[in-house]
């Protein structure tokens, strides 16, 4: 019965919490093709960790010591402050019973207390589908929630087809492309930054409420550390011009914790370096990158999973070229919370 779950919030250090990560990661991949979740290692990590940018949560549903659902919150402490995001869920074996209407009313409930009236979530869509075809959906619209930006999932199957490498190597001109592993170099940093920063100013967002953030050398170096902590190794590269100056990067992340995704990260090519097809040629030379760490270390990976706006039809072309596939559509859904807005 309903009646008996319990909802309540946890620490990473509460006994519960491998329960709980396990709830909701069984919730998010129900139905779906192979997709990554991050790991209970770094959720517990950033969950642990006190952020000036963020404050986080883990709510969990209980009947006696199964968590039947969960959600995990999100709120921005230095901009968009009228907004929370959650990701909930509830496994398959647990659903039809009101948990989930329990937690969003318990999610809401935390975002009154702390004057938040924008709801943010984010719902994958086989493709074909709408959102009002699958059941988060309607849940989701039920709640005065819509889509307001949509991205199509793609992956990769390693390692990559020969024959399409071999067409992206005869593309040359004269940038000059270095790749390196976590650190940026001090001598590219400052131009690193510079780029973020308009890739956070050029990425398309749809109708979210959503503010481009300025990036510089000390938020890098404190990602760099941040990232190190939950596991992750960064596999990087950037094109240069013969100047010096930077025409556009890319990112792919690796888990320690994770023998199966890479996650491919951003690639940006700055407006007046476009139409030179950088774009495939950094993510070639990071997927060298990745061969290089698959040599140190020994460690596969089956998939590259990516993320990219269905109106970006540049990059759409791209993943094509290296053989990437779609396998469903990430809506990013917002609301007013509690019927305010």
């Amino acid at each position: 019965m309903a009646g008996m779950v319990q909802i309540r919030q946890l620490t990473a250090e509460d006994p519960a919490f491998e329960a709980w990560h396990a709830g909701i990661r069984a919730a998010h991949r129900a139905g779906r093709e192979s997709s990554w979740w991050e790991s209970p290692e770094s959720t517990r990590v950033y969950l642990g960790r006190k952020s000036t940018r963020f404050a986080r949560m883990a709510i969990g549903a209980f009947d006696g010591a199964t968590c039947v659902g969960g959600a995990e919150l999100a709120m921005p402490l230095q901009h968009d402050i009228e907004t929370i995001s959650v990701e909930l869920g509830v496994p398959p074996l647990h659903r039809g019973r009101g948990v989930g209407t329990s937690l969003a009313a318990y999610v809401e409930n935390i975002a009154a207390q702390h004057d938040r009236t924008v709801l943010q979530a984010e719902l994958h869509v086989p493709a074909g589908m709408t959102v009002g075809d699958t059941d988060g959906g309607r849940f989701a619209s039920a709640r005065g929630m819509r889509s307001v930006s949509a991205e199509d999932r793609f992956l990769l199957e390693l390692p990559v087809d020969g024959e399409r490498v071999a067409k992206l190597r005869a593309v040359e001109d004269g940038y000059r492309i270095t790749s390196f592993v976590d650190r940026v170099p001090d001598a590219y940093v400052v131009e690193w930054a510079r780029m973020q920063t308009h890739m956070n100013q050029d990425v398309p967002m749809g109708e979210l409420t959503h503010t481009p953030q300025q990036v510089d050398v000390t938020r890098i170096r404190d990602a760099e550390r941040t990232f190190a902590e939950q596991g992750w190794t960064r596999l990087r590269s950037l094109a240069l011009t013969p100047d010096g100056s930077g025409a556009g990067y890319t990112e792919m992340f690796v888990s320690r914790y994770d023998d199966e995704f890479v996650i491919q990260d951003d690639t940006f090519v700055d407006r007046s370096h476009r139409g030179h097809r950088l774009g495939a040629r950094l993510k070639l030379a990071n997927l060298d990158n990745l061969d290089a760490l698959r040599a140190r270390t020994g460690a596969g990976r089956r998939w590259v999973q990516t993320y990219t706006e269905q109106h970006n039809t540049a990059m759409q072309h791209t993943n094509d070229a290296f053989g990437f596939r779609r396998v469903d559509v990430l809506h990013e859904l917002e609301g007013p919370v509690g019927g305010r807005g």
